[in-house]
């Protein structure tokens, strides 16, 4: 929520009649076209009627506002040109938009024509390797591209809008009593490591926030009447009969798995005892699903196995906010490692409504100043729940959401840096299990296990990189074969290993031929040029660069900050760069000479300066890595030194660098 929806909000709200489009817009001084804007923005941005709109003018929806927790601390205006590319991807991605009105844009941001006009420029070099476009048209900015491609955009804004570690142990120890954060910590570490037990250190701090929020509760339980037969939420019957906190406390939880019977048993034990507290069954089965969840398993049968034990109605209702938030927010909270631990606290958060019993949440100030679109998403489910059920819903209440959202999303970019494989394993006295554990163990910091199953029919590689198996396939697939024994895994170490690295490779060189063209260009080639030493190589690229808009003045003054620190020259090549990613177009510029510059003590016959911008700083390491390993070989520096252009450098790239 921006400054001046905010302020036409707050006048709205102090307004007892319809309020007419001119008389918002001399109140607010903006125009009568901007009021109109506000008002949809506003309603689109919650999928709600925030603003009612009739004959008589505007309106407040006073029960709709109550829920905003407008606060104007938060909603300072986009100050530089990436904040102000950021809120027009915003407005005209997640506010479903087709078009903005520039003069619109000039008065909310308080900036000039010609300042949108550049900043619109420049987000079409910066943001050119998204595959979207920003065109302007009859004093109009629209976007155009793919749908995967705008989703793949704002993905990149709301992690960049967000802290870059959602929650750690630090965050946890702020709002919750350090002593038992630690001793929590320790208690789960030795439990999965005396199971033998995989859990890296994301999934760890997130089972401890689910724990510490479940032990919160308990520690909180009172005994809470049971509502009246005539309670608003009767409108929603059969989840209130779902949710229904479980008696049988003693009953032994349905787990198959024996190794798994015997970790959440000896987990909960181990709760209690250092906690002092009864965790009935219904907290039990909930820690073994968060437990299920955190250790990455992603078995066939989970998502029945969760539905028996929060029921049809939640479940439905979890895989409607899974579909609204994808079509409203482009945010994909599908996986499982979501689905668990938001479904048991959904079902829990409508128990607490029904019994008008909250749960205080320490967190929500920094989630709600810090993580604006993940805490409007919060809003919206919230907004939905009020509605449903006929309550209020509080605001830590609603970060409690955002939590979810927030490290789903944090898992998520944690991930993407992983390589994405399957598990196929007949399960058969804990073989299955086994073998997931093994493989975490060894390289989870590798690999992202996507996929689990028993049967080869059940196989779904989308996105897989490797296929790890235990049996025969009767198929062919696109993707890595890696055949494995289940037993003595160790002994295959180096097996494992080599198809890991292949694949790494074979991603990379993908990458760099797929963006060669939009790495590389003729107009920064420079062949055999008249220039001796580092300082006249890097002034001319940095020059070239600078030309074409793709860098700002400071780039080589950032360059030479980087190069002082320690040489970027070694094996005859050189790989400069700036200390900070702040270019506007990610782009390489070329000098290559027969002869060899001289480069501080060094001899290199090739110079690839990288301007990296931000948005691409995750493909710096993929490119930085290929390029080492592509020119270090002798033979392969011998034919760029050979050539007569830049169209035999492309070819030399396409050659030697294979999909």
């Amino acid at each position: 929520m921006k400054k001046k929806q905010s302020e036409l909000l707050q006048y709205l709200n102090t307004c007892r009649t319809p309020q007419k489009s001119l008389e918002i817009a001399n109140a607010l001084q903006i125009s009568p076209r901007s009021v109109k804007t506000y008002v949809a923005q506003i309603n689109s941005l919650y999928n709600k009627k925030i603003i009612l709109s009739s004959r008589n003018g505007y309106e407040l929806n006073h029960t709709m506002y109550s829920a905003l927790f407008l606060d104007d601390a938060g909603d300072a205006l986009p100050q530089t040109s990436e904040e102000r590319a950021f809120y027009i991807i915003k407005q005209l991605i997640l506010a479903h938009s087709s078009h903005l009105d520039l003069f619109d844009l000039c008065d909310y941001l308080c900036v000039s024509y010609s300042t949108i006009k550049a900043d619109i420029s420049k987000m079409n070099k910066t943001f050119g390797a998204y595959n979207v476009r920003f065109v302007c048209e009859h004093d109009c900015v629209k976007l155009i591209g793919e749908e995967f491609a705008k989703r793949k955009l704002i993905r990149y804004v709301i992690s960049e809008e967000s802290t870059t570690s959602f929650i750690d142990l630090n965050h946890l120890k702020e709002y919750f009593q350090a002593d038992h954060v630690d001793r929590l910590r320790r208690l789960v570490t030795q439990t999965f490591q005396d199971h033998h037990y995989y859990l890296n250190d994301f999934a760890s701090v997130n089972l401890l926030l689910h724990l510490l929020i479940i032990l919160n509760r308990k520690s909180c339980d009172a005994p809470q009447p049971l509502p009246q037969k005539d309670s608003p939420v009767s409108s929603f019957p059969k989840i209130a009969r779902s949710i229904a906190p479980s008696t049988d406390s003693d009953s032994p939880l349905p787990l198959e798995d024996d190794s798994e019977r015997q970790l959440i048993a000896d987990l909960c034990a181990r709760l209690e005892a250092q906690f002092h507290l009864r965790l009935d069954r219904i907290s039990q089965e909930e820690i073994h699903m968060l437990v299920k969840a955190n250790a990455s398993y992603t078995l066939p049968d989970a998502r029945e196995e969760l539905r028996s034990l929060i029921g049809d109605e939640v479940m439905e209702l979890t895989e409607y906010y899974i579909r609204q938030v994808d079509s409203l927010y482009i945010i994909d909270l599908s996986d499982d490692a979501f689905v668990t631990p938001f479904s048991l606290h959904l079902k829990n958060l409508i128990f607490r409504a029904r019994n008008h019993s909250f749960v205080q949440n320490p967190l929500a100030e920094s989630i709600r100043t810090g993580n604006p679109i993940i805490f409007d998403v919060a809003i919206y489910i919230g907004l939905d729940l009020m509605e449903r059920l006929g309550v209020m819903i509080p605001e830590d209440e609603m970060a409690f959401l955002a939590l979810h959202v927030g490290s789903e999303l944090a898992r998520q970019n944690l991930n993407r840096t992983k390589t994405p494989v399957a598990v196929l394993c007949p399960e058969y006295r804990s073989l299955h299990t086994n073998l997931l554990n093994s493989l975490l163990l060894d390289f989870g910091n590798q690999i992202h296990i996507v996929q689990s199953v028993h049967r080869e029919e059940d196989l779904n590689l989308t996105g897989c990189a490797i296929l790890f198996t235990t049996v025969p396939l009767r198929e062919s697939y696109d993707c890595y074969v890696v055949t494995l024994s289940p037993f003595a895994l160790d002994s295959q170490y180096d097996l494992i290993q080599d198809a890991l690295s292949r694949t790494r490779n074979r991603y990379v060189n993908h990458k760099l031929r797929q963006n060669f063209h939009q790495f590389f260009e003729k107009g920064l080639f420079l062949l055999n040029p008249p220039l001796e030493g580092r300082s006249q190589i890097l002034r001319q690229l940095c020059e070239a660069l600078y030309q074409k808009n793709y860098v700002n003045e400071t780039f080589l003054e950032n360059v030479y900050r980087r190069e002082h620190a320690a040489t970027t020259a070694f094996a005859n090549i050189a790989i400069p760069h700036a200390v900070e990613m702040d270019a506007i177009k990610t782009s390489v510029a070329v000098a290559i000479s027969r002869k060899g510059f001289e480069w501080e003590g060094h001899t290199v016959y090739l110079v690839l300066l990288l301007a990296i911008n931000k948005a691409d700083k995750k493909i710096f390491r993929e490119l930085y890595e290929s390029l080492i390993s592509l020119f270090s070989e002798d033979s392969i520096l011998g034919e760029v030194r050979a050539c007569a252009g830049f169209e035999d450098f492309e070819k030399i790239i396409y050659t030697h660098v294979r999909d």
